[in-house]
């Protein structure tokens, strides 16, 4: 397996920072939004708050936004070509790295509220 140089792996554990207090700011953001508490609210709030942010945002924080919502359980659809721009910019290693890594993660999500059993794969 290839090494990291020191500088992609800073830029990678830059970038894991900055969407967990990407994911905290959203967090408290929503809390502040939903009345009285109320969790269904909250749940809505932060939705629609991931759902805005990725839909008006540049490329960059589109990848952001959906590493949050993968941090968060939240699933949204965001494609690769949404944020080729931003993957093949000077920062483009890392920006590929997490959104692949955000990627999978949300298809475990997404897997996992599914309804019923998994239905068996098609290459067998």
């Amino acid at each position: 397996m290839p090494q990291l140089s020191p500088s992609r792996m800073e830029g990678l554990i830059d970038l894991r920072q900055e969407v967990r207090q990407f994911s905290r700011h959203l967090q408290q953001c929503a809390a502040s939004s939903a009345r009285g508490g109320d969790p269904h609210a909250y749940s809505l709030t932060l939705r629609q708050m991931i759902d805005s942010r990725i839909r008006a945002s540049d490329p960059r924080l589109k990848i952001l936004c959906y590493a949050a919502a993968a941090e968060l359980g939240i699933v949204v659809e965001l494609h690769a070509d949404e944020c080729r721009q931003a993957m093949a910019g000077p920062r483009g290693f890392s920006l590929r790295v997490l959104f692949w890594a955000a990627h999978r993660r949300m298809v475990g999500v997404a897997r996992a509220r599914m309804p019923g059993p998994m239905p068996e794969p098609s290459f067998r």
